[in-house]
């Protein structure tokens, strides 16, 4: 690891800079370490030229000059000239700010000086307006040729940080190679050394936005880096032991479902059953369609748990799907005589006595939101947790999530013989491309649903442009049906529509008791006495943002209007169109367009009519916009993923796992990789 120590340490071993500089550069890098600094590459070039003739607007005028006179204006409203000559040609430094006193300072005539700058053609001849280097005449050398434009904070200047950058790598020693001669050899890959030379040394545009030799060792190390991260964090856990837990049918056999579970149902449950009966912790990934009933696995699952004398929890993202999950396992559960709560962050009146039940086994199953995390809650015997809404979480906290479970999951006094580590279970309602299965959840098993169950309503899919509003929304007015009306935004922008606006619009159409509003900043006490008002029919139309999204279980709601829908990916339009059908009615998505559309958001809304296939619309979202987009910002060690990208990169990650599996995932030389580039934290001791 000494080798590479220099990597680590502060820029201010190799470069002076005022403490304020380096506040600016932690801020535009992430951090003020060398790595920070080599890993934050240019976006775009600069040409400086000192080819008079054959300039262009794109690039920046670079001469030696000497300054001739001042032409100082009349009025201020008028530019600040200085006449200058480079060999037998005159041009003109033009100033619309300025100082006159400074002006004649750093033009002192007669000076031989470098300038650099923006430059036009003009009837009068060439000027540079507001020039950027204004320097030493011996500098000039510097300053001609392709220059790094680099992604900036207010206040730092790609000068200085560029000037830094270029110290750096003249100060500090050449960086080791950490993949072995022979697979650098047989996957033709450059060394790291030279990968991060180049990156910084563009000769072209397309040494930014193409996948250069550079830029392909880059996003292949990215993703190396972060599928050693998930097989460490999978064999950690695969070397603790689980509860074993088998279906005896005291509960699972006295359940009565309203409906068959389908065949994709049963088999994803076989699954299960066989890692609970297994002394290795279950670690599932559960995927399905919208609407493919993975709730009821989770819940037949739990019951399993339970009836093993174990406890289960329910992780979800929000409170709103908390309470519907809430609502529908009890349901389910009635005649079966198990105790189940709630555990909501808005919710503390009852918190106490929560915890105290919770550690007297008195709570079986417990659906809860992130409250359900904070240190004062423990379990007495926690055998199951199940994490709906997967991509909400992702790696690291899941790994945090059984860290805690192990800690606080089975109280000091009531261990059993099976102890260890409880079986973690995670739902995806978005159907996840293989792709991203192979690169973001390589530490999970993968369950599929995909058939889903027979009362499951055809969703009808049309698109219908803005312009046409007041027509759709007298139709819908005289339809005997409760409505969606989904918006992107909540408060009132210059592009898009906001839930405020739209809802006083629709508020002219409808009778005003028929219409409301849900948003994200409501309270959640609001937010629930208003779905409550929409299940039970007091609400006719609900102007709504993506709050929505997911959880929303209301068989009456059988119409979905996504406004702005060209805006919106695949896999989140499929989402919002899965809260209708869910009754006896037909169901109906209408995608509500504003123009221009873009040809990736006529693509979309061609899809979305065509077909109500979410796998395949997940693998083209993956295409269109790429892994970032798929399953929403929070997805660890994976939204962050800074070099390469799944959607251009596939190839890329099938080297990255043949490379990964001829490396020792414990010798420094992948600690070193880990430490550059993944953004999976190495909390692998969480489960020692």
């Amino acid at each position: 690891m000494k080798a590479y120590d220099f990597l680590f340490s502060p820029v201010t071993d190799f470069v002076k800079i005022s403490d304020y500089t380096i506040k600016l550069i932690k801020k535009c890098c992430g951090g003020c370490r060398v790595i920070d600094l080599l890993l934050h590459f240019p976006s775009s070039i600069q040409n400086r030229t000192a080819d008079v003739d054959n300039f262009s607007d794109k690039d920046k005028l670079t001469l030696v000059v000497q300054v001739l006179r001042h032409m100082a204006p009349m009025g201020r409203s008028q530019p600040y000239k200085v006449i200058v000559a480079a060999g037998t040609l005159e041009l003109q430094i033009i100033f619309f700010n300025y100082n006159v006193h400074y002006m004649r300072k750093v033009f002192p005539i007669g000076e031989t000086l470098c300038v650099s700058g923006n430059a036009q053609r003009t009837i009068g001849g060439i000027q540079i307006v507001h020039p950027d280097i204004v320097t030493q005449a011996s500098y000039a050398k510097y300053h001609v040729g392709i220059e790094a434009i680099y992604p900036l904070t207010a206040g730092l200047s790609n000068k200085t940080l560029s000037y830094i950058i270029a110290t750096i790598f003249k100060s500090i020693p050449e960086i080791p190679e950490y993949i072995p001669e022979d697979l650098l050899n047989e996957y033709k890959l450059i060394k790291f050394s030279e990968a991060i030379w180049a990156v910084h040394h563009p000769k072209s545009m397309a040494d930014i936005i193409s996948m250069t030799d550079a830029r392909k060792r880059i996003a292949i190390d990215e993703l190396l880096a972060n599928q050693i991260r998930l097989r460490q964090i999978r064999e950690t856990i695969n070397e603790h032991k689980s509860k074993i837990i088998r279906e005896n049918g005291q509960l699972t056999g006295r359940l009565k479902l309203p409906f068959q579970l389908t065949v994709d149902q049963v088999s994803c449950l076989n699954d299960i059953k066989k890692d609970l009966a297994s002394t290795k912790p279950m670690n599932r990934l559960v995927q399905g369609d919208v609407g493919a009933g993975k709730t009821v696995v989770a819940f037949i699952s739990m019951l399993m748990v339970i009836e093993n004398g174990f406890q289960a929890v329910l992780l979800v993202p929000t409170e709103i799907l908390a309470m519907q999950h809430y609502s529908t396992l009890k349901n389910l559960s009635e005649n079966l005589g198990i105790n189940i709560d709630i555990m909501l962050g808005s919710n503390r009146r009852k918190r106490s006595l929560q915890i105290e039940d919770l550690k007297n086994s008195n709570i079986q199953l417990l659906v809860g939101t992130h409250a359900i995390l904070e240190d004062n809650i423990e379990f007495a015997n926690l055998g199951l947790v199940v994490i709906d809404e997967q991509h909400r979480f992702g790696v690291l906290q899941r790994a945090k999530l059984i860290r805690k479970c192990q800690n606080n999951g089975i109280n000091s006094t009531q261990k059993t013989e099976s102890g260890g580590v409880p079986n973690v279970l995670a739902m995806s309602a978005t159907p996840i491309p293989r792709t991203l299965l192979l690169g973001c959840y390589g530490d999970l098993d993968v369950s599929t649903i995909k058939t889903k169950p027979a009362r499951r309503k055809h969703i009808e899919t049309m698109t219908f442009s803005v312009s046409k509003i007041d027509e759709l929304a007298t139709k819908l007015q005289k339809l005997d049906s409760q409505i969606y009306w989904v918006c992107p935004v909540i408060e009132e922008s210059e592009t898009l529509m906001d839930v405020t606006t739209r809802c006083e619009y629709l508020n002219n159409i409808f009778s005003a008791p028929e219409v409301s509003i849900l948003h994200g900043k409501m309270k959640p006490q609001e937010k629930n006495s208003i779905i409550t008002d929409f299940k039970n029919k007091k609400i006719k139309l609900l102007v709504s943002t993506t709050v929505i999204e997911v959880g929303i279980d209301i068989p009456n709601a059988n119409i979905m209007v996504i406004e702005h829908a060209e805006r919106f990916g695949l896999a989140q339009l499929h989402q919002l169109r899965g809260r209708v059908g869910r009754g006896t009615d037909a169901a109906y998505c209408i995608l509500l367009y504003h123009n221009p559309v873009s040809k990736i958001g006529a693509r979309r809304l061609q899809l979305m009519r065509e077909t109500n296939d979410g796998f395949l619309l997940s693998e083209e979202d993956l295409k269109l916009r790429g892994a970032g987009d798929i399953l929403g910002k929070e997805q660890s060690g994976f939204n962050s993923l800074r070099f390469s990208e799944f959607a251009d990169n596939y190839s890329l990650l099938t080297v990255a796992e043949k490379i990964v599996s001829s490396l020792d995932l414990k010798s420094d030389n992948t600690a070193v990789l880990c430490d550059i580039f993944s953004r999976i934290e190495n909390d692998t001791s969480v489960f020692g």
